[in-house]
């Protein structure tokens, strides 16, 4: 089976992600790895693994984008954010990905947490109440300074993950 990786990342979380799962893969399957800004076609492929990273509570907006065009494929969602998947806020960004493989034939999808970037950390700051309460400015930071980047074992266990569910579906 022929499968490729597509990933969309900002500070580098998603991308680390995306290399674990190749590394996991490539000895199995005929695999390939992009960048979603090199914009690969997935027609060519029996399945997609597509990662991003999280942006109010689902897929960032290149990801959504690319997303809607991959049709008749095994798809695989991944993604990181600035919270823990085990977290109020990461049960929400799993179902919403849950959602975004309705109607598809779904490899799934896994969460990690990623560090969230500094600079979007000083944007929070700079937001007046009006915009966001400042209740909920308060913990966006607080959940943003406590972020961090997805230890060695979590990559591994999605990368497991995603190799468990394609071979699945390959018998």
């Amino acid at each position: 089976m022929k499968g490729i990786i597509i990933y969309s990342s900002k500070t580098d979380n998603t991308k680390r992600m995306a290399k674990k799962i190749y590394e996991a893969l490539k000895d199995k399957y005929q695999m390939e790895i992009e960048d979603i800004k090199d914009s690969p076609d997935a027609k060519d492929y029996d399945f997609v693994l597509l990662g991003g990273w999280i942006d109010r509570g689902t897929l960032e907006a290149k990801s959504l984008k690319y997303l809607e065009n991959i049709k008749n494929k095994k798809l695989g969602l991944f993604a990181t954010l600035g919270a823990m998947p085990d977290s109020e806020h990461g049960r929400k960004v799993i179902k919403n990905l849950e959602g975004l493989l309705i109607g598809k034939e779904s490899l799934g999808q896994y969460i990690c947490p990623g560090l969230v970037d500094p600079k979007m950390i000083e944007k929070l700051k700079g937001i007046k109440g009006v915009i966001v309460p400042k209740k909920i400015k308060e913990k966006m930071i607080t959940t943003s300074l406590k972020s961090r980047e997805a230890t060695e074992e979590e990559l591994l266990k999605a990368a497991n993950y995603f190799a468990e569910n394609i071979k699945h579906l390959s018998n």
